[in-house]
């Protein structure tokens, strides 16, 4: 089960960095779940956010209380990303193409914890599923790696920089885990790109309602 998710990551990040690629589509909404729109996914396009982390615990000494069930996530949205219509669950900017940097948020079913995962099994797998899925040899440079909670769900988050198709990229990752699913919501520009300060503040915001 584990893999599976693995392998739906990859083939999410895939369709981030390459959105508006029509040949890659059909295969891409194949392998992966996206169960939100623009209003269940409840983010909020503002250029007013403000940074609020009381949603956010990360790793203690002593055990976290953890709480399961149905439940949305919220997160509020950067400044000028709206959904794309062709793709659900992908956020663009409204200057694409020409920034090409986007948010994701995936559901993925499955009753694997991946708040266990160490830094070095996520790095590993995710850079044999690059290999395995698309034949490429990505070396994915990870930056920070923290256990965190949200809404008293366990997660990871994730900043890390890759090469791939010839163009460098960073990223922030949140992944959470919700007793029978997983949510994961990525933030991915162009290394360099001017979104990352935004990325993190609506990172922030993550939710559970």
């Amino acid at each position: 089960m584990l893999k599976k998710w693995m392998l739906l990551l990859v083939t999410g990040l895939f369709l981030i960095l390459t959105v508006g690629c029509a040949e890659h589509k059909n295969k891409n909404n194949a392998n992966q779940t996206a169960e939100n729109t623009a209003e269940d996914f409840s983010a909020v396009d503002s250029q007013n956010n403000e940074k609020n982390s009381e949603n956010i615990t990360e790793e203690a000494d002593t055990e976290q209380p953890i709480t399961f069930g149905a439940a949305e996530l919220t997160c509020q949205l950067p400044g000028g990303f709206v959904a794309l219509e062709e793709e659900e669950g992908l956020y663009v900017h409204k200057s694409y193409p020409k920034d090409t940097s986007t948010i994701s948020y995936v559901i993925s079913d499955g009753e694997e914890d991946i708040s266990r995962l160490s830094q070095e099994e996520f790095k590993d797998m995710l850079e044999a599923d690059y290999m395995n899925a698309y034949g490429d040899e990505v070396i994915i440079t990870i930056n920070q790696f923290k256990t965190i909670y949200i809404s008293g769900r366990p997660g990871v988050r994730v900043r890390m920089e890759y090469e791939f198709k010839g163009v460098e990229y960073e990223q922030l990752m949140y992944m959470l885990y919700n007793g029978t699913e997983s949510h994961i919501l990525s933030y991915t520009q162009e290394k360099g790109g001017k979104w990352m300060e935004e990325f993190e503040i609506s990172g922030d915001s993550i939710a559970f309602s």
